[in-house]
C-alpha cells in the first residue's frame, strides 16, 4: 500500500486530538480568530479572480476556474497553524471516542472555534467591503456567491452542507496522513476548489460568502437568509463530517 497505513493515522489523530482539546480558552480564540482571517483571504482570492474572469468568459466558466484559487486560504489554515470549527470533526471526535478526554471538551472546541471563525471572517469581510478597497467586479463576484448559497432550498442546502462537511474532514484526514507540509499544501489547494467549484454549504466559508455579498450590498440575500443558511450548513456539516468520514474511518482504522 502507498502511504501510511490508516490505523497509523488514526493513532497519530487521537494524540493530535489530546493536545487540541488541552490548550487554554485564550488559545483557542486566538487560533478560531486567525482560522476566519485565513479563511478571508481565500475569499479575496477567489472574487477577484472570479470577477476579473467575468469580464472576458462566462460566469459559471469564471466562477469554476476562481475557485482554483479559494485552497489558498487553507493553505494559511494548514501551514500557518490557525483552525477551522469544521477542522475539529475528525481529530478531537477521535479522541473522544476512545476515551481519551471529555464529550464536554469537544463542545468547547467546537464553540468557541466556531463563535471566533465567524468573527474573524465578518471583521475582515468588513474591512474588504469598504468602498475602494476592492474592484466592483469583485464585489459583484462575492454577491452571485452569496446568491446561489441564498436561493437554495432547504433539501439542497442541506445536501450540499452534508457533502461539505464530508469534503473538510477528507481534508482533515488527508493533512494528517501528509508527511511534508509541500505535500499538505498541495491538498489544501485541492480541497479548496473541490469545495468552492460546486459552492457546497460550508458553515463558515458560507457565512463568509453571504456575509460579504450583504455587505458589499450586491446581493438579493438579507439577514434572515444569512443565518438561515448558516444553522442548516451547522448540522449538515457536522453529520457529513462526523458520521460519514470520522465514524467510518474510525472503523476502518480498528478492523486493521
Amino acid at each position: 500500500m502507498i502511504g501510511r497505513e490508516p490505523r497509523e493515522i488514526w493513532q497519530d489523530s487521537l494524540e493530535d486530538g489530546q493536545r487540541r482539546l488541552a490548550r487554554s480558552a485564550p488559545v483557542l480564540a486566538a487560533t478560531g480568530l486567525l482560522g476566519g482571517f485565513h479563511v478571508t483571504l481565500g475569499l479575496l482570492a477567489l472574487v477577484v479572480s472570479t470577477g476579473a474572469l467575468t469580464a472576458v468568459m462566462p460566469e459559471t466558466t469564471a466562477h469554476v476556474l476562481g475557485s482554483l484559487t479559494f485552497g489558498i486560504g487553507f493553505v494559511f489554515v494548514t501551514v500557518g497553524r490557525s483552525e477551522l470549527f469544521t477542522e475539529n470533526f475528525l481529530i478531537p471526535v477521535a479522541a473522544a471516542l476512545k476515551g481519551h478526554c471529555a464529550k464536554s471538551s469537544v463542545a468547547r472546541l467546537w464553540a468557541i472555534t466556531f463563535v471566533l471563525n465567524l468573527v474573524g471572517i465578518a471583521l475582515f469581510v468588513s474591512l474588504a467591503s469598504i468602498p475602494g478597497v476592492l474592484e466592483r467586479d469583485a464585489l459583484q463576484a462575492a454577491g452571485n456567491l452569496a446568491d446561489t448559497l441564498a436561493e437554495r432550498d432547504l433539501p439542497a442546502a442541506a445536501a450540499s452542507a452534508v457533502l461539505a462537511g464530508a469534503v473538510i474532514t477528507t481534508f482533515t484526514w488527508l493533512a494528517e496522513a501528509a508527511e511534508s507540509d509541500l505535500t499538505r499544501v498541495f491538498i489544501a489547494l485541492g480541497i479548496g476548489f473541490v469545495l468552492l467549484a460546486p459552492s457546497t454549504n460550508h458553515s463558515v466559508v458560507g457565512f463568509g460568502e453571504i456575509l460579504f455579498g450583504i455587505v458589499a450590498d450586491t446581493t438579493s440575500a438579507d439577514w434572515i437568509d444569512l443565518l438561515r443558511n448558516t444553522a442548516i450548513a451547522l448540522v449538515g456539516n457536522v453529520a457529513g463530517g462526523v458520521i460519514l468520514v470520522a465514524f467510518v474511518r474510525g472503523v476502518q482504522a480498528g478492523a486493521e
